[in-house]
């Protein structure tokens, strides 16, 4: 059998209790005796019950768009390509998880929006390379000459960067659908 060992207690005297719940609970209960005498009522789901949203799709990123030829409708003065999300069964879409729709968020373009369609992503806010063929005809063209054994043949399409600054204001719309800024082809290597 084990032994106990008997500690005395001290008496307390009520001026030594701690106040139930702490100091913490006690500004609670000011709180909420003020709300309850101003005739309002803390809010069941809390204070940042708006942003309890889970978004479910990636964030929406250029990585996920290709240069594309602009459909005969959508030329306009020099701007022949644009941008969209590649076939399916492009590498790409693997590499960078990309999906059908995507997750934008606080977006100056799209601003009643947090999920998008990819291809409305890469319209509105990438902007077209320079590289590859101009068709994916003259890169399979170019692509069965000697010249293409040493010098890597023709890329069949292009990449996309993002837009900032002037342009990505351009885009904006007041109707918050976005705006066409006929984005022309950029040579990225000049930014690096």
């Amino acid at each position: 059998q084990g032994s106990t060992a008997h500690v005395p207690q001290q008496p307390v005297s009520k001026g030594d209790a701690p106040a139930p719940g702490g100091a913490m609970g006690a500004a609670a209960m000011r709180l909420a005796v003020l709300l309850a005498a101003a005739g309002l009522r803390p809010a069941s789901a809390g204070i940042f019950s708006v942003y309890t949203q889970t978004l479910r799709e990636r964030e929406c990123s250029c990585n996920c768009c290709i240069r594309e030829p602009r459909r005969p409708s959508e030329v306009s003065g020099g701007a022949v390509f644009k941008c969209a999300m590649p076939p399916a069964g492009d590498d790409r879409l693997r590499l960078h998880e990309c999906a059908d729709r995507c997750t934008v968020l606080n977006d100056p373009v799209l601003p009643s929006a947090a999920t998008v369609d990819t291809d409305r992503f890469c319209f509105y806010h990438c902007q077209p390379t320079i590289g590859g063929s101009r068709t994916a005809l003259r890169a399979a063209y170019s692509n069965q000459k000697k010249e293409a054994l040493v010098d890597g043949g023709s890329l069949l399409d292009a990449e996309c960067v993002s837009v900032s600054g002037e342009r990505l204001q351009a885009a904006t719309s007041p109707d918050h659908n976005g705006r066409d800024t006929e984005a022309p082809v950029t040579d990225i290597r000049k930014e690096y």
